[in-house]
């Protein structure tokens, strides 16, 4: 009965589409954060703004749990505005990933901002939230 008991309780907490809340620690570390102003480009009358000469943050970051990740909530703040910014795909466990995000609110620190991981989203369904 007790055999019975624990394999049905361990095919449910393995079902597909069980969610699971990681704890501790974030399952993302970020390797780097910074400010990089954008090269000169040619801006048409027609363009906007954000469409050309604007700085964005990059962010270099790597899954470090077993499962793919579905997105990354950032917060990054230069210490008197925090933007937060989701970066969503399938970002596989033990893999670096640098990505930029237009963001004109840091335009004045170049360089001068961090990037902390609030939250992310495994494709399983699972989640983890910072405390």
């Amino acid at each position: 009965m007790f055999a019975t008991s624990l394999a049905l309780a361990l095919a449910l907490a393995n079902a597909p589409g069980t969610q699971y809340a990681y704890t501790g620690t974030a399952p993302v570390t970020v390797a780097s954060c910074a400010l990089e102003p954008a090269a000169p480009a040619l801006r048409l009358p027609y363009s906007p703004p954000s469409a050309a000469g604007e700085a964005s943050t990059a962010i270099s970051f790597e899954n470090e749990a077993p499962a793919t990740v579905a997105s990354v909530t950032f917060d990054v703040s230069d210490g008197r505005t925090t933007s937060r910014i989701v970066d969503r795909g399938a970002f596989s466990s033990g893999v670096a990933i640098d990505h930029s995000f237009f963001t004109p609110q840091f335009q004045d620190d170049l360089g001068n901002v961090t990037c902390s991981v609030q939250a992310v989203a495994f494709t399983d369904g699972s989640t983890w939230q910072a405390q």
